[in-house]
Formats: C-alpha cells, sequence, structure tokens
C-alpha cells in the first residue's frame, strides 16, 4: 500500500524534532500547490526543493533559509539608511552587480557591513 505523505509530514519527520519554521514554509507552501510551482517561484529546481524538505540538501541552508523567508515569507528588515523593506529587497540590492545612480552607491557603501547582510562570511559577521 502506498502512502502519500504530505510535505509538511515530510519535513516535520526529517527536521525532528523542532523544525525550523522557514522550512515548514517552504513544506506549506507545497502542500498548496505542488514543489514544482514553488521551486519556480524560488528560481531554483523541484530537486532542490524536495531536497530542502527532506533535509538531504548539500548546499548552503541558510542560503535557502534566506530565499524563502524572502521569497514566500515575505520578511521584512529595517535598513539603516531607508527603514523597513522587504528581505527580498535588501537582499537585491546589496547583490546588484554594478552602481548607476546615487542611491546604488549608498548601498554599495552601506550594506558590506549591514548586520541584515548574511553574505558575509561567518567569521565577519556579528553574533
Amino acid at each position: 500500500m502506498f502512502v502519500n505523505y504530505s510535505n509538511r509530514e515530510k519535513a516535520a519527520t526529517a527536521w525532528a524534532p523542532e523544525p525550523p519554521a522557514w522550512v515548514m514554509v517552504l513544506a506549506e507552501a507545497c502542500d498548496r500547490t505542488n514543489q514544482r510551482a514553488v521551486a519556480d517561484q524560488l528560481g531554483k529546481s523541484g530537486g532542490y526543493v524536495s531536497r530542502i524538505i527532506n533535509r538531504s540538501y548539500a548546499g548552503s541552508y541558510p542560503e535557502a533559509e534566506q530565499l524563502v523567508r524572502a521569497t514566500l515569507a515575505e520578511e521584512e528588515v529595517v535598513c539603516p539608511l531607508y527603514g523597513q523593506m522587504p528581505l527580498k529587497t535588501c537582499i537585491r540590492n546589496r547583490r546588484r552587480p554594478k552602481v548607476v545612480n546615487w542611491l546604488h552607491a549608498q548601498f554599495a557603501q552601506s550594506c558590506p557591513t549591514c548586520p541584515n547582510n548574511t553574505d558575509r562570511p561567518h567569521d565577519e559577521q556579528e553574533d
């Protein structure tokens, strides 16, 4: 007999005893639609989503967490320069490949030392 477990159940089992909230956000989004649709939202593959839910991903979990929080949880952060902004916007601003105007220049100057910047190497981050 084949039992089809929900993504939420899979995540709860794989991440026991206490799955992180962001993993449950990912699993619940998959249960509402499907893994492929959620993967498309994240700009990743269905296998990526499956491996995160099943805790078998070989890559960076902190990066996956940030992607899920920014895209699916629609979290916000307080930018030292501009106040409240979506986490997704914060990530885009600090990863901008080149400066093309004064606003980009301000982000380029401030983002490297910002406490919201999780792109810095771990030894540079404040604990």
